[in-house]
């Protein structure tokens, strides 16, 4: 009996060490950082085969010269709620005093339209986009290149809003790209927006969250 209880003993002490190791892996991991994410939308982003601003101001009730703010907050509010419990922490910089996006938005550069869009930190020095990550506590900058009002009447009338987006990494590394859309079938105020792009904004949020994984 003292034997078979000297051989249980030896044996948990064996096992322990791994247990301990596991135990200490699987915590790490439950409190491993979200990856901080930094939104920056550009100024006259909103494009359209159709609409021009004052006609945008008229149907949406938006003021015309508030047009590519309002819609990049909308973006911005539904990818940071969609990635709240996420892998990654979204923040807006046009509600954060403390950071000063003006540095690097207007020397952002897209080239394209509508689907085929994309974003350029070229002219950007990486001391400037790090100076505004930093100000931010954030490691990527997600870049909302374009909101994209696509008319067309046939074979039924609807409005494709299609944004597109690039992320980079604190080196002006591009990390991905992208474009999601959602449909009405007129423009609508921005309640209505901001409800009918949440399943979009998701979808964003889950693509920079696979590319960080």
């Amino acid at each position: 009996m003292k034997s078979t209880r000297l051989f249980v003993y030896f044996a948990v002490l064996a096992t322990a060490p791994g247990a301990l190791w596991a135990r200490k892996e699987k915590a790490v991991q439950g409190n491993q950082q979200q990856a901080q994410v930094l939104i920056v939308g550009l100024d006259k982003n909103v494009k359209s085969n159709y609409y021009y601003d004052d006609l945008i101001a008229e149907q949406t009730g938006i003021q015309a010269d508030s047009i590519d703010h309002r819609y990049n907050a909308i973006i911005a509010a539904n990818i940071i709620a969609a990635g709240s419990n996420g892998s990654c922490r979204f923040t807006f910089a046009n509600l954060e005093p403390a950071v000063h996006c003006e540095r690097i938005v207007g020397k952002i550069h897209v080239a394209g339209e509508a689907e085929q869009c994309v974003a350029s930190l070229n002219d950007v020095t990486t001391e400037e986009l790090r100076a505004t990550l930093d100000e931010a506590h954030a490691d990527y900058l997600l870049v909302l290149n374009q909101h994209y009002l696509k008319w067309q009447e046939e074979p039924m009338r609807t409005v494709f809003h299609m944004i597109s987006y690039t992320l980079f990494d604190k080196n002006k590394k591009q990390v991905t790209s992208g474009n999601q859309y959602f449909t009405s079938m007129n423009l609508e105020a921005p309640d209505k927006v901001a409800q009918l792009s949440r399943k979009t904004s998701s979808k964003i949020a889950a693509a920079i969250a696979r590319s960080l994984d």
